[in-house]
């Protein structure tokens, strides 16, 4: 009776896990809808959009093996911090960039389908598209595309301090989920960096 009992438990957690995750991207969609609307901009559409992305494929994931705790906060985080910013009308010097990383970001998170998650997780490998070339195309995706957001704020130096803690809790989350995911050494020998080849 214990087994069951425990599977049960653990099963009506994940789902609450996943609800809550859902709900979470859900409101990060409507905060930034409303932000696109009131200062409207290609990249203040595109986070709108993205997030509600985040919410859609967060409800059909499958279920983690594990997961942390602290790169869930890290993840909730990273996805609310551009919302602090009011993104000004933006030139094209920055624009590609930011098209790039998004561009980046759908094509991973297509590729991962129900393996997505925020919280470092052990969903099973995936080998296929960019994580042929990168073991966290996601990430860096992430990374450009919110650090273009928030350097592109009217606050100089709060967009420099945000881009700072974006960089820095992206590889914290690789560092994290590196050390959970069963196989991972094996994958590491078949894609050698994780966010810029040549550099790391």
């Amino acid at each position: 009776m214990l087994p069951v009992t425990i599977h049960c438990f653990w099963g009506r957690s994940t789902r609450l896990r996943d609800l809550a995750g859902f709900g979470f991207f859900l409101f990060v969609t409507l905060i930034a809808t409303l932000s696109a609307w009131q200062h409207p901009s290609i990249l203040a559409w595109l986070y709108a959009i993205h997030n509600g992305l985040l919410a859609f494929f967060y409800a059909r994931r499958r279920p983690a093996k594990q997961y942390d705790r602290t790169g869930l906060w890290l993840g909730m985080i990273a996805a609310f911090l551009p919302t602090f910013t009011t993104t000004r009308p933006i030139a094209c010097t920055f624009l590609m960039p930011a098209l790039a990383g998004y561009g980046l970001m759908l094509w991973s998170l297509i590729t991962l389908g129900p393996r997505f998650g925020i919280a470092p997780a052990d969903r099973g490998l995936t080998s296929r598209g960019p994580y042929r070339l990168l073991r966290h195309p996601m990430y860096l995706g992430e990374l450009v595309f919110r650090v273009v957001m928030v350097i592109h704020s009217p606050q100089v130096w709060i967009g420099i301090l945000l881009a700072l803690v974006l960089l820095t809790i992206q590889c914290w989350r690789i560092l994290l989920e590196e050390q959970m995911i069963e196989g991972y050494s094996c994958y590491m020998r078949i894609v050698t960096w994780r966010l810029i080849p040549g550099l790391w």
